[in-house]
């Protein structure tokens, strides 16, 4: 008995010490790597390059529009999911669960992907662009797709599924009994809405605006591709990189990382402040149907175009990339379609290399996730171990680290050989992205698991060593039976996430792991629309399929 317990004590302390190991060794260590780098000049202690982007007004102005973006990126975006939300699941709707899921659908598609999409239809030289034109015999263009507007257009359809989202579980979440104790109580429709509706959502709203904010001012593909002359720090980070400047970029890295960690703290304060807590009994809240029919139409109009601006870029992306090469050059619509993109990709090497670097990549970032996030999640939620604050603070560092703060700390940390890595140099190596990939998504797993986890009956545990499971036992037969829908919906969506993932790619590939994403990009600047398209369909195809198999596990 003394034996095993040891035996016990020492896995324990193994697994502990291996899972430190790997969470201080890939992203603390980076991270204070990036600071070291960054309060360095010239092999002295310096804040000069702090000055340098404080000083100089086309960094401080990057600065400045990164939090403008932010800031507006949660409005918007607020606006329109919450309105969202309570269309569809707090009015009676036809045909609910269908709507709902194909509004649900940005929430899988790669930023970089929509971006595309967008520039194809809204763009100077754009389908819709052009048609309006047409139509109204415009001798300019009726609106420019660039610059902030531009950017906030794109941030609009793929971020606002975040409120929509969280508002949608915090309406479902509304106690019917409250709403007709303040019915009974005389109050007006406004003053329910303020004092009934607003506190049940309000959670669900400062969640969503953090992590819409973070990936807001974290925001690259679109800056970048059509972003003009509206600079963030995101793009002057890789600028500066690009450079060879990178103490410059670590101080932008460290900038960056602050104004999103401290939105973070703020409104993690405000939220903890504002918790709501019913004191009723809760009564699942009914759709309230709407019985004006004018406003009944109105709002369905609205829903259905909404719905068809969401499919509109997705079925761009698939019908161009079918449009025969070198055949649409002059002509606003395409004319002539085959399969030659498919083929091309394929059938050569070199266009079928950036798919097969994609889905390995991805494979060994959701693997390398579970792995990690397994023991990790065990320790956070149902372990007594002195690490567990340490460990919970090291897994979701990264969900308040910007993507292009992640691939400079990747540089910084492993541009020279360090004990983490055998005394190896990984900048320039085929595994430096599928660890940056680990590093970005982690926290999604984590998340994943450690809901199941809060879930997981401890009897079942004590039930299995009474009987005389052994550790290993009870791992195998009692919890990881009980996570694997978790598991499995976590492993989906790190694959989803990081099929397309264009930011860590563009600082971090090397011609040994081109993604996807970077080979729709050179297909765009090399005019070869079809097959940078035809990648993107392909992108949409996995992110669909995946989808659908993760709407399956949650049936279960």
């Amino acid at each position: 008995m003394i034996d095993r317990l040891k035996n016990i004590n020492i896995s324990k302390i193994l697994i502990t010490s291996l899972l430190l190991w790997i969470l201080i060794g890939f992203i603390l260590y980076p991270t204070l790597r990036t600071f070291s780098v960054s309060v360095h000049s010239q092999g002295d202690i310096s804040i000069i390059n702090y000055l340098k982007v404080l000083e100089t007004d086309a960094h401080f102005t990057a600065i400045k529009n990164t939090v403008v973006l932010g800031l507006l990126t949660v409005l918007i975006c607020g606006v329109i999911g919450t309105a969202l939300a309570f269309l569809v699941h707090f009015f009676e709707l036809p045909y609910k669960r269908v709507i709902d899921k194909l509004l649900m659908m940005p929430l899988v598609l790669p930023g970089l992907i929509i971006v595309f999409a967008f520039v194809q239809l809204y763009g100077e030289s754009g389908l819709i662009t052009k048609t309006i034109q047409n139509i109204f015999n415009l001798k300019e263009v009726p609106f420019k797709f660039s610059g902030l507007s531009g950017i906030l257009l794109v941030h609009a359809y793929t971020q606002y599924v975040y409120f929509y989202m969280n508002v949608s579980i915090a309406i479902k979440h509304i106690d019917q009994s409250s709403l007709e104790a303040a019915k009974n109580l005389g109050a007006s429709r406004f003053t329910l809405f303020k004092s009934v509706i607003i506190p049940f959502i309000k959670p669900a709203l400062i969640a969503s605006s953090i992590i819409t904010f973070m990936t807001g001012v974290g925001s690259f593909s679109a800056p970048s591709i059509i972003g003009g002359s509206f600079k963030v720090m995101t793009t002057q980070i890789l600028l500066a990189k690009a450079n060879n400047f990178m103490g410059l970029a670590a101080s932008q890295v460290i900038i960056l990382t602050v104004i999103s960690i401290m939105y973070l703290v703020v409104f993690r304060y405000y939220e903890n402040k504002v918790t709501f807590v019913s004191q009723v009994k809760g009564v699942k809240i009914s759709p309230i149907a709407i019985n004006n029919k004018i406003t009944r139409n109105v709002l369905y109009a609205i829903l259905i175009i909404l719905v068809v601006i969401i499919i509109l870029p997705i079925l761009t992306i698939i019908v161009l990339s079918f449009v025969k090469p070198g055949t649409w050059m002059v002509d606003i619509y395409p004319r002539e379609f085959s399969f030659d993109n498919y083929v091309k990709i394929f059938s050569k090497s070199r266009a079928f290399a950036p798919f097969i670097n994609s889905i390995a990549i991805s494979l060994i970032t959701a693997v390398s996730c579970m792995i990690v996030a397994l023991p990790s999640s065990y320790i956070i939620v149902k372990a007594k171990s002195k690490w567990k604050v340490f460990i919970e603070f090291l897994v979701m560092l990264p969900w308040a680290v910007p993507s292009s703060a992640i691939a400079i700390n990747m540089i910084n940390a492993f541009n020279h050989p360090t004990i983490f890595t055998g005394e190896n140099v990984l900048v320039g190596s085929y595994i430096l992205l599928p660890i940056a990939y680990f590093v970005s998504l982690l926290p999604l797993m984590v998340r994943t698991t450690t809901i199941s986890l809060h879930n997981l009956n401890d009897d079942y545990i004590d039930a299995a060593k009474s009987l005389g499971a052994s550790r290993w036992k009870t791992l195998k037969n009692v919890i990881v039976p009980f996570l694997y829908p978790g598991l499995l919906t976590g492993f989906s969506f790190v694959i989803i996430r990081s099929i397309g993932e264009y930011t860590l790619s563009a600082f971090l590939y090397t011609t040994s792991n081109k993604p996807i994403s970077i080979a729709m990009v050179n297909g765009i600047f090399e005019y070869e629309i079809g097959l940078a398209m035809a990648y993107g369909a392909l992108v949409v195809l996995i992110a669909f399929v995946g989808n659908l198999f993760i709407n399956k596990i949650r049936k279960y």
